[in-house]
């Protein structure tokens, strides 16, 4: 079973790869979706899975917690702004671009240092639990929409702005 720190490089990968064809698709032949939607599902499952587990297992998880909040926070509202814009639109390229500075050091930063210290404090059985409960949230918000797991474009406007809150109203306390 893949430990916490393995399904999120995944989805790093994922998200990498995804943001990489959409800058060498030409502007008239791009389809953001994949993109979009796998960042959205990224940043509500990391919320739900990955904050609080470095908030109980890392000290100075609190602090870690704030920073990728503020992370989570910058790149919902870049992704969000990005959303109204057709892909074939300058505009469009100038706000990818935009989410990708907040979104690469996220990801390396997480990548070299918040997840790798979150696996030498956690036991690799509570972290290949994590690693589960991860995968369930991310596939549970892959299953109800259309092609490829994409949403249309109103589904996606509300995913992405739900709150953590309501969210974890939505999904249960216990998730």
């Amino acid at each position: 079973m893949p430990t916490l720190s393995e399904v999120i490089k995944r989805d790093h990968a994922r998200i990498m790869d995804a943001y990489h064809a959409l800058i060498e698709t030409k502007p008239e032949e791009r389809n953001a979706d994949d993109f979009v939607w796998a960042l959205a599902r990224y940043l509500i499952v990391e919320n739900l899975a990955l904050m609080p587990a470095l908030e109980y297992h890392i000290s100075g998880g609190s602090e870690r917690q704030r920073r990728l909040s503020d992370d989570y926070d910058s790149i919902n509202a870049k992704l969000r702004h990005m959303a109204k814009y057709d892909p074939s639109e300058e505009s469009f390229e100038s706000a990818l671009k935009a989410i990708w500075l907040d979104l690469e050091p996220h990801i390396r930063e997480e990548t070299d240092g918040d997840l790798d210290e979150l696996e030498r404090k956690m036991d690799p059985e509570d972290s290949q639990k994590l690693g589960k409960k991860y995968e369930s949230l991310r596939d549970m918000l892959q299953r109800p929409y259309g092609a490829f797991g994409v949403p249309n474009s109103e589904i996606m406007e509300d995913v992405l702005g739900t709150t953590k809150a309501q969210l974890m109203e939505k999904l249960g306390n216990g998730v």
